[in-house]
């Protein structure tokens, strides 16, 4: 199955829907998250158009209103659950100017995703998204983040680019692995400590990194 998505980008049509556009902004999440649900529990393959609609609560002709395709569908939950938690990240990765803390909390917030957000966790690892987040902009701010360590000295990396896939790599499995109760939830210390050493860092050095308190999402949580 090919999904096509859309790259992240920030919304600058300011007028205010009307009440009809609203009806169907609404119905429209309400199929993404149907499907998001859904998706998590179960085979994506597997998952029929009417079965997205009977847990949106709408007809299934009605669905043909607002994707073409399941495919479509699967593109649009795709790209809000990334756009999101993009957002999230940076958030938290906005509280420290050291690149390789970032790197860390990046890593970090995505594995406890497995038992912070179980379903979340699971949608993300049948989407294989380390093959499909070039589109979507976490490539691209883990792609800044690591060349922003380089640049300042604080990693020593030969190929960019395989480490930036390594790392994606490894992140996808330890989710998996969580999500299978085959590890720890709190393996995100691990990991990012393991990412840090392949960037070049020194273990007791990337170790004292992996181990700082994670930022709060907000700084009103603070």
């Amino acid at each position: 199955m090919t999904v096509h998505t859309s790259s992240i980008r920030e919304k600058n049509d300011t007028k205010p829907p009307g009440r009809v556009e609203r009806r169907k902004a609404k119905t429209r999440a309400s199929l993404i998250e149907a499907a998001r649900r859904l998706f998590a529990s179960k085979n994506i393959e597997s998952t029929s158009v009417a079965e997205i609609a009977e847990e949106a609560d709408i007809a299934v002709g009605s669905f043909y209103n607002y994707f073409e395709t399941k495919d479509e569908l699967l593109a649009a939950l795709l790209e809000s659950t990334l756009v999101e938690q993009l957002a999230r990240i940076r958030a938290r990765q906005s509280q420290t100017d050291d690149p390789a803390e970032k790197v860390a909390i990046g890593h970090r917030h995505l594995v406890d995703l497995a038992t912070r957000e179980p379903d979340l966790a699971w949608l993300i690892v049948r989407f294989e998204v380390p093959q499909r987040i070039a589109s979507l902009g976490l490539a691209e701010a883990a792609r800044a983040d690591m060349m922003e360590g380089i640049a300042t000295g604080r990693f020593d990396v030969r190929n960019p680019e395989l480490s930036l896939r390594a790392s994606g790599g490894a992140l996808l499995g330890v989710i998996h692995t969580i999500l299978l109760g085959e590890l720890p939830g709190d393996s995100g210390g691990d990991l990012a400590a393991g990412v840090l050493m392949g960037l070049g860092m020194k273990p007791a050095e990337a170790r004292e990194v992996a181990a700082r308190p994670l930022p709060p999402e907000s700084l009103e949580a603070e």
